[in-house]
């Protein structure tokens, strides 16, 4: 099985075998993506999502999947310079998780995964991830499609932008998003921006490391767009998609497998 958390009853929560359930936190956020997309992108890809994940739910048979509530806000404090951006402190978003993930290992259920759709939110969910393991005896995992591999095989069949066209407000969330809410897109007003100069090229400090800096968007950006949103197509959105169902699909089997 497959469902949201706050779709079942207490009784059906109560009686799901926990040794064979994965719960999924899933983690967003609400803050400025360009001036074509909404500031609830991170929200509205995860949600689909997860809506996806459910429709597939029969092709799912290691056990249950439950999707907590998700969080749409999260760490953006990068992004303060651009109106509509909503953010926690770090030391806010640490408690609320750390609060959350107790409420689930109080309740019996044993593994955990930080379902998380944005970067601003990695680092934290790196961090507090080994803490649940140690508070509460959870097993954690941190599933993370920004600063992993997990979109890797999907782009090389289907991203036509250069080396930065995929960052932030970029080919790849507006192609989710033209196939999620293609009305809440204006591709009349994207435009295509490369991060600045100084965190570019073959150097040691860029944005895609080996050394990073503590950037807010204003040091990288000027239009709040990392990337190359102009090439993107509902088309792709649909094809992002169905590779992510099924990616996901395959690594929860995985975690179902997995027991320390």
């Amino acid at each position: 099985m497959i469902a949201r958390w706050e779709n079942l009853s207490r009784d059906q929560l109560s009686m799901l075998d926990k040794d064979k359930t994965i719960v999924l936190l899933p983690m967003s956020a609400t803050e400025q993506h360009g001036p074509h997309l909404p500031v609830g992108t991170d929200a509205i890809i995860l949600q689909t999502l997860i809506d996806q994940m459910i429709e597939a739910g029969d092709r799912y048979e290691e056990g249950n999947v439950i999707f907590a509530p998700q969080l749409p806000i999260g760490k953006s404090n990068e992004h303060m310079d651009f109106c509509g951006t909503l953010t926690f402190s770090a030391q806010t978003y640490y408690a609320l998780l750390h609060d959350i993930a107790a409420c689930i290992s109080r309740h019996g259920f044993k593994k955990l995964v930080l379902f998380n759709s944005h970067g601003g939110n990695t680092d934290m969910a790196n961090l507090i991830s080994r803490d649940l393991r140690i508070d509460f005896g959870l097993q954690v995992y941190v599933f993370d499609w920004w600063f992993t591999s997990f979109w890797a095989d999907a782009l090389k069949e289907y991203q036509e932008s250069g080396k930065y066209g995929v960052f932030h407000a970029c080919e790849l969330e507006t192609s989710l998003m033209l196939a999620a809410r293609p009305e809440t897109v204006h591709m009349e007003l994207a435009v295509d921006e490369d991060p600045a100069d100084c965190f570019t090229g073959d150097k040691f400090v860029t944005v895609f490391g080996p050394v990073n800096a503590g950037w807010k968007t204003k040091d990288v950006t000027q239009s709040g767009v990392i990337g190359a949103p102009t090439y993107a197509t509902e088309q792709k959105g649909h094809a992002f998609f169905a590779y992510a169902v099924e990616k996901l699909l395959a690594i929860l089997r995985e975690i179902s497998q997995i027991n320390y």
